[in-house]
Formats: structure tokens, sequence, C-alpha cells
């Protein structure tokens, strides 16, 4: 299948590249493996579901934990669903947190077909509306959802205690660079694709930057997890967020995977440290492997 989308794409490029743009987009929306994992399943069963209308379609949210404790929200990444990051959010639980884990757009049970950062943000920013916090909350993100909880928090005013980004990818114009070249669109192709990008957004792809929107963003503190050897999200886009993001540290790990780390306990166990432990400091550090 691989092959043949790389050689529709490459033969379109160079016939038709404004046509080659557009397909590339709309297939670039559309997560391909929506599938709940076995181990996944069973969180469905001990969570609250509640669901937040939305012009969208209902925003399947679930809740863990002391609904008095303090709020901490979870965001899933790409090809995933709330349930990925349950083994985070069951320990946040038993430590008191309040914990509200929720799907995004085209993702989990939804009947979406398809998905972008613009409707991603959307749908954070009503969950966070629905639930009106009236205290500093905190939120653990995992890949694509880091970028999408960084987009969404430089629009509103919230005031955010603890960010934990477990792998974040940086740069849209970079992903969108890896993404042509790996299904064989040319330059004139990948034009076309951010200009699709560009009118949904409203604004331009180089504003969307990580590394940039602690600007814009009301938070405490930063903690970056990130495996060194990544082959989904390079270590190099956590290390360009937390050269720029005051009060950040970065933890880079071995051996936990990019999608295995939301299981690992050594992951799980930074998370529970950065949420019992307080800042000493607002130099920033940098612990476990040297880049």
């Amino acid at each position: 299948m691989i092959k043949l989308i790389q050689t529709y794409f490459k033969i379109a490029s160079a016939v038709a590249p404004t046509l080659a743009g557009n397909h590339a987009f709309e297939l670039f929306q559309r997560p391909l493996n929506k599938k709940i994992r076995k181990k996944e399943m069973s969180f469905f069963k001990v969570a609250k579901l509640f669901k937040i209308k939305h012009y969208l379609e209902d925003i399947h949210c679930y809740e863990l934990g002391n609904p008095a404790g303090k709020l901490v929200l979870l965001v899933h990444g790409w090809e995933s669903n709330a349930a990925s990051m349950s083994a985070i959010g069951l320990k946040l639980a038993e430590a008191g947190h309040h914990v509200i884990l929720f799907n995004l757009p085209a993702h989990g049970f939804s009947k979406l077909k398809k998905a972008n950062i613009k409707m991603c943000k959307e749908v954070f920013l009503e969950v966070i509306n629905h639930l009106n916090p009236k205290q500093p909350f905190s939120i653990v993100s995992h890949s694509f959802g880091s970028a999408v909880t960084a987009y969404a928090l430089s629009k509103t005013t919230h005031q955010v205690d603890q960010l934990i980004f477990l792998t974040s990818p940086n740069k849209i114009t970079q992903i969108f660079e890896d993404y042509a070249n790996f299904i064989g669109l040319n330059q004139k192709a990948l034009k076309q694709l951010c200009q699709r990008a560009e009118n949904i957004l409203h604004e331009p792809l180089e504003a969307i930057r990580t590394d940039l929107l602690h600007k814009k963003i009301r938070y405490n503190r930063l903690l970056l997890l990130h495996d060194s050897q990544d082959k989904v999200i390079p270590k190099a886009n956590s290390i360009a967020i937390y050269n720029q993001w005051p009060n950040s540290e970065l933890e880079l790990l071995e051996n936990t995977g990019h999608y295995k780390m939301l299981w690992n306990e050594e992951v799980i166990e930074s998370v529970m440290k950065q949420f019992s432990s307080s800042p000493e400091t607002e130099e920033k550090s940098l612990y476990a492997v040297a880049f």
C-alpha cells in the first residue's frame, strides 16, 4: 500500500502538483490506525464517561480520581486515544488528583474520518472551557498531543502549573517536509499542501512552532521526557523546545520507545516525581543523558 501511495504522489506531483498537494493534505488529516489496543480496553470500564457538546461531534471525556483534587488533563497523540494515557492517569488518580482524559477528533470512538491541529486545538479548548478551572491546572501530553497542548494554550489566558511533554514535535513545516519526502511530493506540491494548511489555520505555519509558543502561554514549569533513540519524533525536537522555554527541564531516556513510554515505569515515576516536587530554582536543569 505504501509503495502504491508513493508511486501515485510521485507521478501526480510531476503532472498536477496542485492536485497532488490537495490530495496529500487530505490524506495527511486521516488517522489510518485507530485501533484500541487490548491493554487499553480495561480503562473504559473504570473511568467515568461524560460528553461535552461540540459542533464537530460530542467530545468523549473520561474522569478519574478525586473531583476535589488538583486538576490534571491528559492529552493523547496521533492515531491513539484517551486510554493510551491511562497508566499515568490511574497513578495520578491514586495520588489524589482529579484526572480528565478525552479523545481528540477522529480518534478513539469518534465517527469523524479526519482531524488536524486546528480541530484538535478547538476541542481541547472546549474541554477546558467546560471544566472552567478556577485554579491553575496541569497537563501531561504525548507526541502530537503536546503540539496540540502548546497551540491551544497559546490561545487562552488560563494559568497552567505543571506542563509535561512526553515527546513533542516542534515545527509543523518540518512535519510537512518529512511527510512530503516520505510520500514523494515535489516542492510545488508541498507548497500547495502548506497553503491548504494555512488556509485552515488562518495564520502562517511558521507561527506554530512549539519552541516559540511559550511566549503566549502562562505556565509555571515544563518537563520534557524523550527517548534518545526515538525514531518517530527525534530528540532534536524536545531539545529545541527546552532551549527556548524558561523554567523547563529535559530528561533524555533510554529504551523507553515512543508509544511504549506511556507504560514505562521510569517515565511514570518521572511524571509522579514532577507533581510531588516543588521548584527549588528557576534555572534550567538537564539530567539523565547528556546530548
